[in-house]
Order: C-alpha cells, then structure tokens, then sequence
C-alpha cells in the first residue's frame, strides 16, 4: 500500500535534483563540473555569436528528458496498482 507514495516521493525528489539550475549556477566555478541543465544554459548564451550551437542545444534538451520520460514511464504500473487499491470495500 506504501508503494505509490514512495514512487511518488522518489520521481519528485529525482525530476527535481536532475532539473537543479540555481544552486549550481551559484556553487561551480569550474565548466567540467557543470551538471547538464547548466551546460546547455551556457551553450544556448553561446548561440547568439557562434550559430552553429543551436543544434546541440535542441539535441541536449531532447537528451535531457529522456531519462526522466523512462523514469515516469518504468514507474508508471506503481501509481496504476495504488489507484485501484485503496477502492475495494
């Protein structure tokens, strides 16, 4: 019965530290350590001068998701089970 509230807690908690922007915009100095919402931050400042970013951009955005699409997706049959569990009388 615990099991949908502990997918839920764990998919928020995981969308939120992969999403992080502000803390290591503050904390990292050093470019090499940069998770990748910040790199692609500091790859799309670079489009205005060097055009040829844009692309790798798009193509990091998409690759950025994807491991949270098959996160939600994987997890998804937890959430099923624990709608239809709390109904039977």
């Amino acid at each position: 019965m615990i099991m949908p509230g502990f997918v839920t807690v764990f998919l928020f908690q995981f969308t939120a530290i992969w999403n992080n922007f502000f803390l290591p915009l503050v904390m990292l100095s050093d470019r090499e350590l940069f998770p990748l919402s910040l790199g692609l931050y500091a790859w799309n400042t670079n489009t205005h001068s060097e055009p040829e970013f844009y692309p790798l951009v798009v193509t990091g955005s998409l690759l950025a998701v994807l491991p949270l699409i098959v996160a939600f997706v994987s997890l998804q049959r937890h959430w099923k089970a624990g709608l239809t569990a709390g109904s039977v009388k």
